[in-house]
């Protein structure tokens, strides 16, 4: 079977009829609106609840723009400091260098200073150097000058004043010599300070490569002692010498204090490497901060 025979089969067919209450039942089941009930009254509205949206849209908007000048406003101080801050920053080389060559020059000025500081003790110690060197020539010649004297006849009359002449010319020969010892003593101090930074020795020993020999340290009037005069350093002691010895360290920068003295004659080694021969009768010793000083009796002065 074809289409063609399924089509013309199809047409023959009887047509089939509609039930009798089909019209009613789907008039049944049409369901039209109700009629329009009157409106109700409208109840009243806040005026604000119809503007609250509006209001708060704009009140949102204006905290964004804010917001938004302020951090404008942030970002422009910012700018403002990031172009400081690379200004400082482009200078900063040039500053270190600047620091670099102060330090450098600071450096140099305490350098020149303090050379022109070694420079003047240099010469001081030179010119006392001097004087020590001429000492020993002019104790020499006060020696033979006493033996000369001595040597040559005198009157009977003057026999006593002539022995008295030469006993004080001994007596001051032997003070002359004394200070001569004390001033070595103190030169050999300042040059064993400047190689152990500025500090004095407080024991004679161990200035031993300043002292030329250890007869430096026995007074020519110290019979006692004299036998030690020819010992060496090795077995030379502190309490061999004739010299109280009473330095301190920092005794560099009191240079009035004593830092040595004769008993015998009376001689006082300073600070400041000068010696200072003293009438026992018009000065005497006083301690100070732990220090000795010399003091006039009669005024109570220092010397």
């Amino acid at each position: 079977m074809n289409d063609t025979t399924i089509e013309k089969t199809l047409f023959q067919a009887p047509k089939p009829s509609a039930p009798a209450d089909l019209l009613k039942q789907i008039q049944a089941e049409i369901a039209l609106p109700s009629a329009k009930t009157a409106p109700r009254a409208r109840e009243w509205q806040n005026p604000l609840r119809r503007w609250f949206p509006a209001m708060a849209f704009g009140v949102l908007m204006l905290s964004c723009a804010i917001i938004m000048a302020v951090q404008a406003n942030w970002a422009t101080n910012l700018k403002v400091q990031n172009d400081v801050l690379r200004a400082t920053t482009a200078e900063l080389p040039k500053l270190r260098e600047q620091h670099a060559a102060l330090e450098n020059a600071q450096a140099n000025q305490d350098e020149l200073v303090q050379l022109r500081k070694d420079n003047e003790e240099l010469h001081q110690l030179r010119a006392e150097a001097a004087q020590l060197r001429n000492l020993p020539a002019q104790i020499e010649q006060l020696q033979n000058e006493n033996k000369r004297l001595a040597a040559a006849p005198a009157a009977s009359s003057n026999t006593a004043s002539g022995a008295g002449f030469f006993a004080d010319a001994q007596a001051e020969a032997d003070r002359v010599k004394c200070v001569n010892n004390l001033k070595q003593i103190g030169l050999a101090m300042r040059i064993w300070a400047g190689d152990n930074n500025d500090k004095y020795p407080t024991s004679l020993v161990v200035m031993s490569n300043e002292l030329s020999t250890t007869k430096i340290l026995i007074c020519p009037n110290d019979t006692a002692r004299q036998p030690y005069a020819s010992l060496g350093f090795q077995q030379f002691q502190d309490n061999m010498t004739s010299y109280k010895f009473t330095v301190q360290p920092d005794d560099e920068n009191y240079p009035h204090c004593i830092t040595a003295r004769c008993p015998i004659h009376h001689n006082y080694l300073l600070a400041d490497g000068s010696v200072q021969s003293v009438n026992p009768d018009k000065f005497r010793e006083v301690q100070k901060d732990g220090r000795w000083y010399l003091q006039n009796i009669e005024t109570g002065e220092p010397f």
